[in-house]
C-alpha cells in the first residue's frame, strides 16, 4: 500500500515541476493556427458523429414501426 502512495506523489510531483511533460502533444498546443482550426474541427466532428449515428438509427426504427 505504501507502494501505490509512493508512486502516486512521485506522479504528481513529475507533472508539477515538469509542466512541460502535461504540454507535450505537439497537435494540441502547437503554436500554428492552422494545426489549431484541424484540432477543433476533427473533435467537433467526432463528438457529433455518434449523436447523428444514434439519430439516424432512432429514425430509422421509428419509420419502420410506423410502417406496420
Amino acid at each position: 500500500m505504501h507502494l501505490v502512495r509512493f508512486l502516486q506523489l512521485l506522479f504528481v510531483l513529475i507533472f508539477f515541476f515538469l509542466p512541460g511533460a502535461a504540454n507535450a502533444c505537439a497537435v494540441c498546443f502547437s503554436g500554428s493556427e492552422e494545426t489549431l482550426e484541424a484540432f477543433y474541427v476533427t473533435t467537433i466532428f467526432l463528438t457529433l458523429l455518434p449523436v447523428v449515428m444514434l439519430f439516424s438509427i432512432g429514425y430509422w426504427i421509428y419509420r419502420k414501426h410506423r410502417k406496420t
